[in-house]
């Protein structure tokens, strides 16, 4: 570790920048990652970060200071903000052995008086990374606090082949984003933000970048900021952090967990392993694990290979369901919709009686090895919860219903219609509740047990934003924090305590902070250019993924080929898609995924992702509109790669599918270090649905795979080793 000309205990008064800057007052290395600092006018600002392997300075030149406090006046409203580098009489800096703490306090405007920042910077040498925690005392009884954002910079630019990953869905990188207009805020855990990290990197011959994370057990609410400034060449990497209180007076704010920044060496397959490694040893959400997966989910919902979508009476979707399954040949699960007599997305939580002959229908198809899994909302209640009248929510729901700052009820509304026409208004019900808790339990367990059914789906609990409800009756910190997610915790932990056995449970979307209460996560979502599975590389063998949303449009063969490939390489389970697949032009692709992902099913449940096969040369790509939302145009290579392994075992597998309408020829060099393999022999099965095609074939470790990959086809090699 290096400290520049500082040594023990330090102290920089507030001093002008001089017009030609001096060296860093500070630096210090923690392995490859040099940090500098220098005080300024009335703070402290991060000079650079610096690779020293590289010899490669991360930081731009301008940039966000490390942290910014937003704050609100009890008395009017007002609202100001504190940072890092401007608004203190007095800061200071402690350099230990492994690091290093910063103080800012006494700030300038007096009125602030009482309010104070310390900030703990921990080297983590072998990992050449800095870990950060951060800490608000607030005395004062004027200011509140509400927003910390921590830690922010910006990246100089990396070069023509510089990328950012951000998690959106599976996990998204975009390149070129330095040279135009770029932005993304990720509202921690939603749909679109569903981990706490990011990362920016370069190209293999410039192997330089940064790992930015927040290393929080208990994945409190938060949002992630990525955006560009074209004009400087930066991009602005940030974390912001609802505070609980959200701004009463005297709050203040410690971080939960830490926030880490560390160099990346390598791309968002990487990136994904480190955040792997922290999750599995540290997150509250990671489930127990065995040699043979998780054994908490029922084993016909971790062998589950497709799944099919609709809704309606017994009478109307049973038998297609049915036809569905019996043209695949393998087990199917199915979502059922609208199997209740209230409207959807209306009159909820009142989803009994059932429509007539629900429960036969669900009999009748678990004996033609469906698995019905009917669907209800996690968060909502109707506030006109019978037709257009009130029921039950003012005299019950209101009080367990999420409130916002004047204590009115927090509502939504999607488009539904009550009986008079209006809109549908539901209230976000705050999950700390009892009321909220017993009342999801007591539906699902209904479905359970009397209906018969092996799965529920609990709508948006892993898609939607935690609310800050600031309701003081609900017993848990107002604002932000982590009490969301705990509330959730509770209800589903005492579900799945009073379920019966070989029962299961889903939801909406993949929000990492639920993994170990539910067995399955709808991953329809999934839909954007650019997306890559860096969340099935972090969480592969710990929930099982299923479904995309197929839809129409102008390229409804090629959309259809694209997600269905996307969705083997990833490890999803196929589908989510309505049952008249049978009558689809790609029914015979869709049915070879299928049965393709059913051969090797095991690799799903008890492996993990390994690095994606890389294949040399410039292959053709494949466009078409995924109809997400109106026109939604997504690009993928025509050959989409894919690797699961499962180390105990010795065995790994690769997939390559050809999505496109032509041939195309495909090499690919097998380096056993990609994989954790030594020098040692491995053995080499090329398979495709119907089962092994060649081999198996001995190689001396490393071996080139040359193939041309028919249209619509897709092959498999498996390895041993």
């Amino acid at each position: 570790m290096t400290f520049g000309w500082l040594l023990g205990m330090l102290f920089f008064p507030a001093q002008a920048v001089p017009a030609a800057s001096p060296p860093p007052d500070f630096q210090s290395a923690a392995g490859d990652l040099e940090i500098g600092l220098r005080s300024v006018t009335n703070g402290i600002r991060v000079t650079h970060l610096f690779d020293r392997r590289e010899k490669v300075d991360l930081l731009a030149a301008s940039g966000p200071p490390l942290f910014e406090l937003k704050l609100r006046r009890a008395t009017d409203g007002r609202e100001a903000a504190l940072a890092a580098d401007a608004g203190w009489s007095s800061v200071a800096l402690a350099a230990g052995s492994n690091g290093f703490t910063l103080r800012w306090e006494q700030p300038l405007d007096e009125a602030m008086a009482g309010i104070s920042v310390a900030a703990t910077a921990t080297a983590q040498p072998r990992l050449n990374a800095w870990h950060w925690r951060l800490r608000v005392n607030n005395t004062s009884q004027a200011w509140g606090l509400t927003r910390a954002n921590f830690p922010q910079l910006a990246i100089a630019d990396l070069g023509e082949s510089g990328a950012a990953f951000f998690p959106r869905g599976p996990g998204e990188v975009q390149r070129g984003v330095w040279g135009r207009p770029f932005a993304y805020r990720g509202n921690y855990t939603d749909a679109w933000c569903a981990m706490q990290y990011m990362a920016v990197y370069g190209s293999p011959a410039r192997p330089t970048g940064l790992y930015a994370a927040m290393h929080d057990p208990w994945g409190s609410f938060k949002h992630l900021l990525l955006a560009s400034d074209p004009a400087t060449r930066s991009l602005r990497l940030g974390f912001e952090h609802p505070t609980p209180g959200l701004g009463q007076p005297g709050t203040g704010f410690e971080l939960c967990g830490e926030a880490v920044w560390r160099i990346l060496r390598g791309d968002w397959f990487d990136a994904a392993r480190i955040y792997r490694e922290w999750a599995s040893t540290e997150a509250r959400w990671w489930p127990r694990l065995g040699p043979e997966g998780r054994m908490d989910t029922p084993a016909w919902m971790r062998e589950l290979n497709a799944w099919g979508m609709s809704g309606g009476p017994p009478a109307s979707c049973v038998p297609a369901v049915k036809t569905f399954q019996e043209f695949l040949g393998v087990p199917v699960g199915y979502h059922w919709y609208n199997w209740h007599q209230i409207p959807f997305d209306n009159d909820y939580p009142h989803y009994f009686p059932a429509k007539d002959g629900f429960p036969e229908g669900v009999a009748n198809l678990q004996a033609a090895r469906v698995f019905a899994m009917p669907y209800i909302n996690g968060r909502l209640w109707d506030t006109h919860d019978r037709g257009a009248g009130d029921f039950e929510f003012a005299a019950k729901a209101l009080a367990a219903a999420a409130k916002d700052l004047a204590g009115k009820p927090i509502v939504e509304r999607y488009g539904s219609k009550e009986t008079n026409g209006e809109p549908v208004t539901l209230a976000v019900m705050c999950p700390a509740t009892a009321l909220w808790q017993a009342t999801v339990s007591n539906i699902v367990l209904r479905l359970l047990q009397e209906a018969g059914t092996k799965a529920v789906y609990i709508d948006q609990v892993a898609a939607a934003t935690p609310v800050a409800c600031m309701d003081p009756t609900h017993g848990h910190p107002l604002g932000g924090g982590h009490w969301w997610n705990e509330g959730y915790w509770n209800m589903l932990a005492g579900i799945r305590h009073a379920m019966p056995p070989g029962a299961m449970l889903t939801t909406e979307c993949n929000g990492e902070p639920f993994i170990r209460w539910f067995d399955g996560y709808l991953t329809w979502h999934w839909q954007h250019d650019g997306q890559v599975p860096a969340f099935p590389a972090v969480y592969g063998g710990t929930i099982q993924m299923f479904g995309r949303a197929y839809r129409g449009g102008p390229t409804p063969a090629a959309a259809l080929r694209m997600k269905a490939g996307q969705q083997l390489v990833f490890g999803e389970q196929l589908g989510w898609l309505d049952p008249g697949l049978v009558q689809d032009p790609e029914k015979e692709f869709f049915r070879q995924m299928v049965r393709l992902r059913a051969l090797f099913n095991r690799f799903f449940n008890t492996g993990q992702m390994a690095r994606p096969p890389g294949l040399e040369g410039t292959l053709p790509t494949v466009k078409a509109d995924w109809q997400w939302s109106k026109d939604w145009w997504v690009t993928t290579s025509a050959v989409l790669t894919g690797a699961w392994q499962i180390p105990a075992e010795k065995r790994l597998v690769c997939f390559f599918v050809n999505v496109s309408e032509a041939p195309v020829d495909t090499v690919w060099r097998f380096a056993p270090a990609v994989y954790g393999l030594g020098n040692a022999p491995v053995s080499v099965t090329t398979c495709n649905a119907t089962g092994a095609v060649a081999g198996p074939v001995r190689h001396e470790g490393s071996f080139t795979w040359t193939q041309n990959l028919p249209a619509r086809q897709a092959l498999a090699l498996e390895i041993t080793y």
